[in-house]
């Protein structure tokens, strides 16, 4: 019994080692709920201080945090949005200078059984002090990403490439027929008044954090014109422009007035997606 113990032990304070000396590469996450468990983890056991940091949906996880800023976060979650990442902000001592928010219709999406792992004690501090057993640093996820890293130093294939090969056009342009048809009629009053409610939770939360002493922007992501000028889209930003009223919440200025290139009518393509980012970055310079 003590033999195989001790080279248990052995081999967890090596990983521990490795992955502590930065070693081992840090998975991006291998699935949709691993990548959402990895930008969380990294955002609740970070322990430097974070310039800016993102919450939203799927939309604002195309983005790349370090065109905005070198201390930039990216806490946009597919499947969820910025009320869980305003919530984390909540909960978390160490806060960021700035938080930028996605506000549209994809607010309210949350999940507590999350947040309850992330904080619960015995889950809370073994993550914070050892990193291996976060979700960047399982052994499987560990490999894969050491693997694309290879291809990409290589120059075999880049995740950019890997982005432009979904946008197969026919298939772009049969997602975003799906998309008008979905969305070219009215927000129903059920919608409205879930609109409304998610609204109320979110600035309750904004209005928390902004006591802290965080500076908050709110901001909408851009999409295939054709989507953001259907009667439900227009409807929504409209709704939500007189919940979150300028003269009361703090709006970045609309993006360029271009055509914006989307994978699904809804998310850019990593190309616009940079340009977007870079728009905020430009914002949020001194004037």
């Amino acid at each position: 019994m003590v033999r195989p113990l001790l080279i248990l032990i052995f081999l967890l304070s090596l990983y521990h080692t490795l992955t502590v000396g930065k070693v081992l590469p840090s998975s991006e996450g291998i699935s949709i709920e691993e990548t959402n468990y990895v930008k969380v983890e990294k955002y609740v056991y970070h322990d430097s201080k974070i310039d800016v940091l993102l919450v939203g949906s799927s939309r604002t996880a195309k983005l790349d945090p370090q065109y905005i800023s070198d201390d930039a976060q990216n806490l946009g979650m597919r499947g969820f949005s910025s009320t869980l990442g305003l919530e984390l902000v909540k909960r978390t001592e160490l806060k960021p200078s700035v938080v930028l928010v996605e506000i549209n219709g994809t607010i309210g999406l949350t999940d507590e059984e999350l947040i309850k792992s992330l904080f619960a004690p015995l889950t809370y501090y073994s993550r914070l002090y050892f990193p291996m057993f976060r979700t960047e640093y399982r052994p499987v996820s560990v490999f894969i990403q050491a693997v694309r890293n290879l291809l990409e130093k290589l120059n075999i294939i880049t995740l950019e490439e890997i982005d432009q090969a979904r946008v197969n056009p026919e298939f772009r342009e049969k997602i975003v027929q799906e998309k008008l048809q979905e969305y070219n009629q009215k927000l129903s009053q059920k919608e409205k008044t879930d609109l409304r409610d998610k609204a109320e939770l979110i600035k309750s939360k904004i209005e928390e954090i902004e006591n802290s002493g965080v500076q908050v922007f709110l901001y909408d992501i851009p999409g295939d014109r054709r989507v953001d000028n259907t009667m439900k889209s227009s409807q929504e930003r409209e709704l939500l422009q007189n919940l979150f009223p300028s003269n009361k919440f703090e709006w970045l200025p609309k993006p360029l007035n271009r055509e914006w290139n989307t994978s699904d009518g809804v998310h850019l393509i990593s190309n616009d997606a940079k340009v977007f980012a870079e728009f905020i970055r430009d914002q949020l310079k001194p004037r």
